[in-house]
């Protein structure tokens, strides 16, 4: 007999007392009375299976006949459907499993079984695994996608706070966490605090313990990471991952394995950030498919959301970590995915058809939610993809108005000027000027505004933004930007050094003709003769490195090392065309050379302008168009626009 542990805590009851009441039985389950009598009524209908009957009598729950079949029942746990999705996962993962076997393990109905089995199929295709029901279930994937599940799946059940502060306790309360050993929770958590790791996040420090924890599991079943994995990690990351296995107690850890611990811990930590300058492994095919992604969701929209200099970098940051760690069994009908369908639908359907299109796999409803959200949230902060400008009508002072504008345009940020009249100098013809009238006053039907009026409170307060923020977004959806002038940004900063470093840049930019032959690995040793600078082991990892950038005529060689004296950017044409792999892993011709080169040791300030520099490259279309067929003098002026953004935006 099967019966979950609240069941047994009320048959004990009752077995004890002979009889007990609804309020003695709340007292001992802890539960609402309704969820106590559908646990009642439960008993009533499976207990005679079994020849004993629960019954009631004045008020009073008894049991009657054979009470010794009693003796034999086995408490199950209660799991909610998702812990038993998570459960169920991770046990098809370790071993081949039978949908009775599962059945049994969760007292559940078969169709209930076979329910999780198909969210289970349908999880997993979103990561490219997949489910194999011949001679029983099992997931099919590689080593490397089932360690990422199964750390996909502790990391969505484990709150950070208790990777970190990790004890028995924790354990035994933890359903997912008991699937695999306690010996190994305790060995890498020890590892770590002997370590003493800093500069890293927490969230991040505690997904690579989950990474180290499920590596010892895989080797203890007799799973290693497969060798055809060509994994390049950086140094930094090898020690790191030394340091950590070094200080493990009792665990054997092979060069192989080592090396993929290495590699996650580049992708989770040391390759965040930064600019590909200063990194071999910048993997270029998955920046060309986030480009892509902006490029024709922008496309698709009419927005142009390649203009913003900030999505780029979230994007990239947010599609990585989900491709290393997916979201499993997300709710298709949870607030953020209901709020971005029922708000910006066009957009989520635009964003979803070219997730699809520019990855070649599918994605959960959450994840294109998420990455909708990114896009909503760069339209609502930025002036650059959908300006908007309004004129603010009002009969009040024009100093209190001039604080209500500018306190408008902080909370739009996307509202690049507001114009102010009293409601005397209003005329019908100004409204087709401006994307949104405000008012703060009464006009209904005075004048010919149409659906762009607003109005609003006079007071500082704004404590009508939810309804100003959604009768923005329906002027919004209902019209096209305006091509407004980029206006400039005033630099309120005035740092010498940060002047000195790029005139540096500028100084030594240059555009020359390079007398090339059509052979790459030649072209590259002339590249280097020309600009005097002979270092065998960087030509070698300009071969490694270099990249072409699709649908132009440009490849970009770049790379640090100490017989570079100081930073350098140039350009040079080829008398010849060369061979090189584009960043969406296909052939292709390039005809003009981007040289970016600095050395070993860089400062902060040449660090952030280089970083600016390099992004720009592969960031922006239009300044890739620009790099590509631009001459000397307009790429300089695009070197200098770059590099004042950049001192704007300056903060150390």
């Amino acid at each position: 007999m099967l019966v979950t542990k609240r069941e047994q805590e009320i048959i004990n009851e009752i077995v004890k007392k002979g009889k007990v009441s609804i309020t003695e039985l709340l007292e001992v389950v802890g539960v609402s009375r309704r969820t106590l009598y559908r646990d009642l009524q439960n008993l009533q209908q499976f207990l005679p299976k079994y020849q004993v009957n629960l019954i009631k009598t004045d008020n009073f729950y008894q049991l009657t006949g054979d009470l010794s079949q009693l003796i034999d029942r086995r408490v199950v746990d209660v799991f909610s459907q998702t812990e038993r999705h998570f459960l169920k996962l991770i046990l098809l993962i370790f071993e081949q499993g039978k949908l009775t076997t599962l059945m049994d393990r969760f007292a559940i109905s078969q169709p209930t079984a076979t329910n999780d089995i198909k969210v289970i199929e349908e999880n997993l295709a979103f990561t490219g695994a997949g489910l194999v029901r011949e001679g029983g279930l099992e997931v099919i994937a590689s080593e490397y996608s089932k360690r990422t599940l199964l750390v996909s799946s502790l990391v969505s059940n484990l709150p950070t706070s208790d990777i970190f502060k990790f004890t028995a306790a924790i354990y035994a309360n933890n359903k997912i966490a008991q699937l695999f050993d306690q010996a190994n929770f305790e060995r890498v958590t020890q590892a770590f605090q002997r370590s003493k790791i800093v500069n890293i996040s927490d969230r991040t420090q505690g997904v690579l313990r989950l990474f180290f924890i499920v590596t010892l599991e895989r080797i203890s079943q007799g799973h290693m990471i497969e060798n055809h994995y060509h994994f390049h990690p950086s140094k930094d990351a090898l020690d790191f991952v030394t340091r950590i296995v070094q200080n493990l107690d009792q665990a054997r850890i092979n060069l192989q394995e080592i090396i993929y611990l290495a590699n996650m811990t580049d992708v989770l930590h040391f390759d965040k950030g930064g600019n590909f300058l200063f990194n071999e492994k910048y993997d270029t095919s998955f920046s060309y498919k986030v480009r892509q992604l902006i490029e024709d969701v922008g496309s698709k929209s009419g927005l142009n959301f390649s203009r913003d200099d900030k999505i780029f970098a979230l994007l990239n940051t947010h599609l990585r970590s989900s491709f290393t760690l997916p979201q499993l069994f997300s709710d298709d009908k949870n607030e953020l995915i209901s709020r971005m369908q029922d708000e910006h639908l066009t957009l989520f359907q635009y964003v979803g058809e070219t997730l699809v299109a520019v990855f070649e796999k599918k994605f959960a409803n959450q994840e294109i939610a998420l990455v909708t959200l990114h896009f909503v949230s760069t339209l609502e902060s930025s002036n650059r993809v959908f300006p908007m400008n309004a004129l603010l009508i009002t009969s009040r002072g024009l100093v209190s108005m001039e604080f209500l504008a500018r306190n408008l345009q902080t909370q739009f940020p996307f509202i690049t000027s507001i114009k102010i009249v009293q409601v005397s100098q209003v005329v019908d013809d100004m409204f087709a000027h401006f994307d949104i009238v405000f008012t703060t006053e009464k006009l209904d039907g005075i004048y010919q505004i149409g659906d762009k009026l607003i109005k609003i409170a006079a007071s500082l307060a704004l404590s009508n933004i939810s309804e100003i923020t959604h009768a923005i977004r329906l002027i919004r959806n209902q019209s096209k930007p305006r091509d407004f002038s980029e206006g400039t940004t005033e630099n309120s900063l005035d740092f010498q050094d940060f002047f000195v470093k790029s005139q540096v840049i500028l100084q030594n930019f240059s555009l020359a003709k390079l007398d090339n032959t059509g052979d790459f690995d030649e072209t590259i040793y002339e590249l280097m003769q020309h600009d005097e600078l002979i270092d065998w082991e960087l030509l070698d990892r300009f071969k490694r490195t270099s990249f072409g950038i699709p649908k132009t005529n440009l490849a970009l060689i770049h790379g640090v090392s100490d017989r570079v004296k100081r930073p350098e950017f140039k350009i040079f044409d080829l008398t010849h065309e060369i061979e090189v792999m584009g960043m969406d892993k296909q052939v292709m011709s390039a005809s003009r050379i981007l040289f970016l080169t600095a050395p070993q040791t860089l400062d902060e300030i040449y660090n952030y302008m280089l970083g600016k520099i390099s992004s720009s490259i592969i960031e922006n279309t239009l300044y890739t168009v620009i790099y590509s067929s631009g001459n000397f003098q307009i790429i300089y002026e695009l070197l200098s626009k770059i590099i004042n953004d950049s001192f704007a935006k300056y903060d150390k």
